[in-house]
């Protein structure tokens, strides 16, 4: 209480000793009436909103340190810079009377700087990162006597977003154009500069998927050059986005991500409302930028929230999160599973595919699925009668690949075994069969320490994911992978699925129509996966194909007489398991049919030398 009291007293002296306030007070025809009239307007709402995070529960976080000074960081938040009173002496006065009592009105402080030091001479502005430039408003007439398009081009920027709505601070600095603007936009435009506008009324509140969907354009832009954010002063409403934008890049605190931008940009983010979108912005972000599901709890507030998630939930989150390229290739698949299976191919020199070209691009390379191409020609017929499934506990494995190229694989098996290395000098396909197979529960405890840190960087760390690419361990890379999947809150295969699959069992179709399209195009990946690692006997992808099911129905099966996992699943009944691995044999069979087809796009699909040889063999 004392502390706002002197933060209330402090600010009417700054008020009364600020030149503006009292130059444009005496130029009102009645002052006391005024002041009276905006007296009357402040009303001081007992139920006004607060924060809704608790500040006691800013403890703890699953990417957030735990040493002395991060508990101190979170314990003591950003304060506002205007006390009660400013904050509602500023939101109830009208539009045209803000410019003239807080701004300065035709001689606005902002739009009519004095500081030297400005990072682009004429405006006023200050560096908050290396590539995020936070301003003022320019003008017409700024843009033309300080030669702004040049110095945009000298410091390398290619856009800018303008945060205003058009006609606000209308009495401030030099008259608006025709945009509703001190400037036209097409100046920028017409000069290869990009140009954004996001409509955020001055002082008002952005929605958190508004602010998230200006936090994926200003990510795209920065990948373009360097971006220069203005609103009126460049101040609020900026600092508040290039805030979000932090969270949202650095995974970071709210609170540390508004220090910085102040240290960069004095006297951002002003108001008890901005801090608190910024708050409530991290707090909507985070935890859908979790990637490895947990039972452990969340405790961003007392609701008994857990980290834990299914495959559906982790893609709405992955669509909600990703942005551009990634966004569109990665809508039906989970990019972990992507690029951990990528990873593992490209070990052993497999990456580059004689099929669908699996590289992230413009055009996602799931829309050549074959489940992607049965879902699209028909919907599912839930009037199709379900086939009698074969009694057999036991079923034998279905034909799936041909003898002549079954005997090839053995044979650069053979010498893969022998050499320790496969025919291009990459890691042998034997040494990731071998990781799929291995117990991870048995892992040395350094690797288990590395999988334990691996993750959780993963989790914490946007650039994190990176480090997938740097891997070089099979059994590190095949363990974050049955992390993903048996640490879903729901098998991706449940009991229905493992239903339809033994219903349908010789009908792929009927199979790919019933299951969920999510689901299907996870397993189809997963087959895709299991075809381009070569070489490899029949026998070892069918063991993996074992291990991978196991993950996606955490259920436990036997392998080499050895129960996988180690978990407290319950095991898979043999006939259960057979007819699956027979529906992904049958699956195999097809896409491999698939594969030797023209299609529609030539970078897509290739015919690959070595089936057309094997063919002229018969």
């Amino acid at each position: 209480m004392m502390l706002m009291e002197k933060r209330t007293k402090a600010e009417k002296t700054h008020y009364a000793n600020c030149p503006a306030f009292s130059r444009n007070i005496n130029n009102l025809s009645s002052k006391s009436y005024c002041i009276k009239w905006i007296m009357s307007k402040v009303i001081f709402n007992k139920n006004r909103r607060h924060s809704s995070i608790d500040l006691l529960n800013y403890r703890r976080f699953h990417f957030l340190d735990r040493s002395r000074e991060s508990r101190r960081r979170i314990n003591h938040p950003p304060a506002a810079l205007y006390s009660s009173l400013g904050e509602r002496l500023r939101t109830s006065t009208p539009s045209a009377l803000q410019c003239a009592l807080f701004c300065g009105g035709s001689r606005c402080q902002y739009e009519l700087p004095q500081q030297r030091n400005a990072a682009i001479q004429g405006i006023y502005s200050s560096w908050v990162t290396d590539d995020i430039l936070a301003m003022a408003r320019p003008s017409t007439a700024a843009i033309a006597a300080r030669n702004i398009i040049q110095q945009f081009h000298s410091w390398g920027i290619r856009t800018v977003i303008n945060l205003q709505i058009p006609g606000e601070h209308a009495s401030c600095g030099p008259p608006l154009t025709s945009s509703g603007f001190t400037y036209d936009p097409t100046i920028f435009m017409a000069n290869d500069i990009y140009y954004y506008n996001f409509a955020w009324p001055d002082y008002g509140e952005a929605s958190l998927s508004g602010l998230l969907d200006m936090a994926k354009v200003l990510s795209f832009a920065l990948q373009e050059g360097k971006v220069a954010i203005h609103c009126h002063a460049g101040l609020g409403r900026t600092g508040v986005l290039i805030a979000c934008y932090l969270v949202y890049a650095l995974r970071i605190r709210a609170n540390d991500a508004i220090r910085l931008v102040r240290k960069r940009r004095p006297k951002s983010i002003q108001t008890s409302g901005q801090i608190l979108c910024v708050q409530q912005f991290e707090h909507y972000l985070l935890p859908q930028t979790v990637v490895f599901s947990s039972k452990e709890p969340i405790q961003l507030t007392k609701d008994p929230k857990t980290q834990e998630f299914t495959l559906r939930q982790y893609l709405y989150r992955q669509r909600a999160t990703l942005h551009g390229l990634d966004e569109r290739v990665f809508k039906e698949l989970p990019k972990i599973v992507y690029c951990l299976c990528e990873r593992l191919l490209k070990l052993c020199g497999c990456h580059q595919s004689a099929g669908l070209d699996f590289r992230v691009k413009n055009r996602a390379f799931y829309k050549s699925f074959l489940v992607y191409r049965l879902r699209m020609k028909r919907p599912p017929d839930p009037t199709t009668p379900d086939e009698t499934p074969i009694q057999h506990g036991m079923l034998p494995m279905v034909e799936w690949r041909d003898p002549v190229e079954e005997d090839i694989e053995r044979s650069l098996e053979s010498v893969s075994r022998i050499t320790g290395s496969s025919t291009n000098g990459c890691l042998p396909a034997l040494q990731v069969y071998e990781a799929f197979i291995a117990d991870h529960s048995d892992l040395p405890q350094e690797k288990q320490t590395r999988l334990r840190h691996l993750r959780n960087d993963i989790n914490q760390r946007r650039e994190a994911m990176a480090m997938i690419d740097d891997e070089e361990d099979p059994f590190i890379l095949t363990g974050l992978l049955f992390e993903w999947f048996e640490g879903l809150k729901q098998p991706i295969l449940d009991k229905d699925d493992l239903s339809i699959i033994v219903g349908h069992a010789c009908n792929i179709e009927s199979c790919v129509l019933a299951m969920q399209m999510e689901d299907v195009m996870l397993v189809e990946y997963l087959l895709r996966f299991v075809i381009r690692l070569r070489p490899l006997a029949a026998n070892k992808k069918i063991e993996i194909l074992k291990r991978i099911l196991a993950s996606l129905t955490h259920q436990a099966v036997t392998i080499n007489n050895k129960s996988l996992p180690r978990r407290d699943f319950q095991k898979l009944r043999d006939g259960t398991c057979s007819q699956v691995i027979n529906f992904m044999l049958r699956m195999i069979v097809e896409l491999q049919k698939d594969m030797v087809k023209p299609g529609r796009d030539d970078a897509d699909v290739v015919i690959p030398c070595r089936r057309l040889k094997m063919k002229a063999w018969k």
